[in-house]
């Protein structure tokens, strides 16, 4: 029996596969990867494993979900695929739905039709609890759910199908909230990554050492990708089907402060600008989570930090501009 994981040549499904293949994969398994035709697969190409295997799908192609189910076989899956950016779905707010909800319940049918009965960590967010009230925070998994924009909507519906499914077929499905979690490969459509990417543009080719953005005054708890990897894979391994858990990392601050502190860690000069392009329509502005529930039934504990956060996303764009 193997493993499939849906969007896995995105920012977290690539990393998810590189944990898998290094530290969990056993000799009887394979690990099946969807991406759709043409799909940029940059963030795999470094992969090169016998166990490793993409097959061609699509999550809004019924059939195509179907056929990904069966010749994979799976024992685990990790569904992260998804329109993931929040700002771009203000633009396209049909296409946001369609792949979030569909595509997911396209995932769940054809699981729930095939003669497999995997562990199903289904990766909804955070952005689901939208703007809390003060008295609300930290954030827990019985906060209402007040969805923000368009992407928060869709995942309001992923994570409600995920909980039909479990309750009505009895799918083995543990739902997930991930705050804010970032590390090398995140795509420059989310602040941090943004603003690496633009200090180590300029300090390569020696520009004009603006760093645009949006509200720096949003406050963010963030969690270092591998530290989320390691808690995707701990729910994989567990029987607590049908429990939401919200994952979260330690160090809180302001998108602000997190800018400040990549720019310390440059040597050349950075002013900041605002970008009215760069500010939502609706925004979220305070994501304080508690993770203490996945705490205690894991003993899962963030190890990293802002800091090394900030050093592998500079570290990354460095390499890759």
């Amino acid at each position: 029996m193997n493993i499939l994981i849906t969007g896995a040549t995105g920012f977290v499904g690539s990393h998810m596969v590189d944990y898998i293949l290094k530290y969990a994969i056993r000799p009887d398994q394979k690990v099946y990867c969807t991406k759709r035709w043409m799909e940029d697969t940059k963030n795999l190409d470094h992969i090169n494993h016998d166990s490793f295997e993409y097959i061609d799908c699509d999550l809004l192609d019924g059939m195509s979900v179907k056929r990904a189910v069966e010749i994979s076989k799976p024992e685990k899956v990790f569904h992260f695929a998804a329109q993931s950016f929040p700002e771009v779905s203000f633009k396209i707010p049909v296409i946001t739905l369609q792949t979030n909800i569909i595509g997911t319940t396209h995932l769940l049918e054809s699981i729930k039709e095939s003669d497999y009965d995997p562990t199903i960590v289904s990766v909804s967010s955070s952005e689901v609890y939208g703007n809390p009230n003060e008295d609300e925070i930290p954030i827990t998994e019985t906060n209402p759910i007040r969805p923000a924009n368009p992407y928060s909507i869709s995942k309001v519906g992923h994570d409600l199908m995920s909980q039909y499914y479990h309750k009505a077929y009895g799918l083995k499905i543990i739902t997930t909230r991930m705050f804010s979690h970032e590390g090398a490969r995140r795509g420059k459509q989310f602040a941090l990554s943004s603003f690496a990417y633009q200090i180590a543009k300029n300090e390569k080719l020696k520009g004009d050492g603006v760093v645009k953005h949006g509200n720096l005054d949003s406050v963010r708890t963030y969690n270092h990708i591998e530290d989320a990897i390691q808690a995707y894979w701990l729910c994989s391994n567990s029987d607590k089907y049908g429990e939401v858990y919200n994952i979260g990392g330690d160090y809180t601050c302001t998108v602000g402060e997190a800018l400040d502190m990549l720019i310390s860690k440059s040597t050349n000069n950075h002013t900041k600008e605002l970008d009215p392009e760069r500010v939502r329509p609706t925004d979220i502005t305070l994501q304080i989570p508690s993770s203490e529930k996945f705490r205690n039934d894991f003993g899962w504990r963030p190890r990293k930090s802002l800091t090394h956060i900030c050093d592998d996303l500079l570290d990354y764009w460095r390499k890759n501009i």
